[in-house]
């Protein structure tokens, strides 16, 4: 069978990078505190990363872990502040500082248009909220570019749980041996993918070493290499 779709994880595989974004994000988080709640920013940027890792450990692989007006929310209750009236507006500080760190990798707009030139589904697989991945395509100029977004929030579980892929099969009307997914997280898109019958293609940006895995899947270091290996199987 030829191919049909391909699955895209969207946080550091289609964009760089979310790390640094984040990391930024606290800095961000830090200066909003003291200039909008009173309160030391070092202490806020510490009470929001902690109650992340709380969610974190409460819910874990769970989509509400990635709800940043929960980690807001759960911050400013901490510190005896109002989370009703600040935490929409803490997220927003927080994902547009995101925002302006986020880079489209250099071949992702070109290896999208021809897949939809050449009518083979894409998906975007995240392990994230709805919204905030819609936003983030949307700034990385790839609604259209895009055939489905799903998200673990839409699965009800993180990867690789197998009902994301479920879902992107079944969106995109294909079977597993139909498809193949690229992503960063070894783990998450790799393995969850490879679970469920689909090819796998591994974006080792960061240069890990290789996992144990026994079973057979594609390594790359750049996204242009895995815009040619895709672009073989078509």
């Amino acid at each position: 069978m030829g191919l049909k779709a391909v699955f895209f994880d969207l946080d550091d595989t289609l964009y760089s990078s979310f790390q640094e974004g984040d990391q930024y994000a606290y800095e961000k988080l830090a200066m909003y505190a003291e200039a909008h709640l009173g309160v030391p920013g070092e202490q806020f940027a510490r009470a929001f990363r902690d109650n992340r890792r709380r969610l974190a450990r409460q819910q874990p692989g769970m989509p509400p872990t990635h709800d940043r007006v929960l980690f807001a929310q759960g911050a400013l209750e901490s510190l005896g502040l109002n989370a009703v009236k600040y935490a929409r507006a803490v997220h927003r500080v927080y994902w547009n500082a995101v925002f302006d760190k986020m880079q489209v990798r250099p071949g992702v707009h070109q290896l999208l248009d021809e897949l939809k030139m050449r009518g083979i589904k894409t998906a975007v697989c995240t392990d994230m909220l709805a919204d905030i991945q819609m936003e983030k395509l949307a700034y990385l100029d790839l609604l259209d570019r895009v055939s489905y977004l799903v998200s673990s929030e839409e699965a009800g579980m993180d990867k690789p749980g197998a009902p994301i892929f479920w879902l992107a099969l079944q969106k995109c009307g294909c079977l597993p041996q139909e498809a193949v997914m690229v992503g960063d997280n070894f783990r998450h898109d790799i393995q969850g993918a490879l679970d469920q019958g689909i090819a796998g293609v591994w974006l080792n940006w960061t240069h890990l070493p290789k996992p144990e895995e026994a079973r057979p899947y594609t390594e790359v270091f750049t996204f242009e290499q895995a815009a040619q290996y895709i672009h073989a199987l078509l």
